[in-house]
């Protein structure tokens, strides 16, 4: 069976870093709504999709990165990212990877496919420019995220071009260790990270060396605390970590979930670490059948991403 190593859903509420009741939940997006562009690259034509904001001024930019085997319609669709644009006032983008896939840096993907060779540095650095230049977006105000290949991307995104960003998240995917050898990004960034413990397709724990997965090699991966710590740590955040066991709202989904929190970082900003205690590669809000949660590790219904992501992201001024 071929499927999407990524599953995310990015869901909001009205409460700063609360979880939400899934009947809370606001509406996902509508990719027929959203406006589809394509830029010319040395890689061909590029596409992705963009929710510009009829309002004057400078707006907040967040760029969403899909998960292997996806594309930006499919994320779009499993997010309310872009209700929450426009209750808020920032301009949601959705590039496209190329057959599915980010050049993330790894030489590799989860899926068994031939990894991409795109430069996709290069490209999401077009999309953002594009923006800012059609769409008024704020370049003092960009913020990535990035589900599974699309977390990668963004932990590779911002080792090579912290300039263009004002913070970053990876969500259930973990740092490869050669890359945080070299990983040297030109400013501090405030960081999100969001892991499942019971990851069966990104172990939280890290993965090692030598590791085949569908036939294809795959590289040695720190675990979820050390990516954390090292992003945090690159931040310049001071090293004491407080946690904050967050409200189990569902008793039902077998997973809680937890806050971990590095403050005193440049800027005076913070570092978050959300971690979902037995739950997998599923991000929190998405209901899944239980063969794939089975699969994938369990998920969890406790808390609502997207408000995690944006009331982290607007806190970055």
């Amino acid at each position: 069976m071929r499927y999407g190593p990524a599953i995310l859903i990015l869901l909001l509420a009205p409460l700063l870093r609360h979880p939400a009741l899934a009947a809370d939940f606001p509406d996902k997006g509508n990719p027929a709504t959203a406006t589809s562009r394509s830029l010319t690259t040395a890689d061909g034509r590029r596409d992705y999709l963009v929710q510009p904001l009829a309002s004057p001024g400078r707006h907040p930019v967040v760029v969403l990165l899909h998960g292997g085997t996806q594309d930006a319609r499919r994320i779009w669709k499993q997010t309310s990212l872009a209700t929450l644009g426009k209750a808020e006032g920032f301009i949601l983008v959705a590039p496209d990877g190329i057959d599915g896939h980010w050049n993330d840096g790894r030489g590799s993907t989860i899926a068994g496919d031939a990894p991409s060779t795109a430069d996709d540095i290069g490209f999401i650095k077009a999309v953002i420019a594009d923006v800012i230049a059609r769409d008024g977006g704020d370049a003092a105000h960009v913020y990535l995220a990035g589900v599974s290949n699309g977390g990668f991307m963004a932990m590779h995104f911002a080792c090579d071009a912290a300039e263009v960003l004002a913070a970053g998240a990876n969500l259930i995917s973990n740092l490869p260790t050669e890359e945080a050898k070299t990983c040297r990004p030109r400013k501090p960034l405030p960081w999100l990270s969001l892991n499942g413990t019971s990851d069966a397709i990104i172990p939280f724990e890290g993965q090692p060396a030598g590791t085949k997965k569908r036939g294809e090699l795959q590289p040695e991966l720190l675990s979820a605390d050390a990516t954390f710590a090292f992003f945090a740590d690159k931040a310049g955040c001071a090293p004491a970590v407080t946690t904050q066991r967050l409200p189990d709202i569902d008793r039902k989904d077998g997973s809680w979930p937890e806050l971990r929190e590095r403050a005193g970082c440049a800027g005076g900003m913070e570092s978050l670490q959300y971690v979902m205690h037995d739950s997998g590669h599923i991000t929190p809000g998405l209901k899944v059948g239980p063969v794939i949660a089975r699969f994938l590790g369990g998920t969890n219904m406790d808390v609502d991403t997207g408000t995690l992501l944006w009331n982290f992201f607007r806190t970055v001024r």
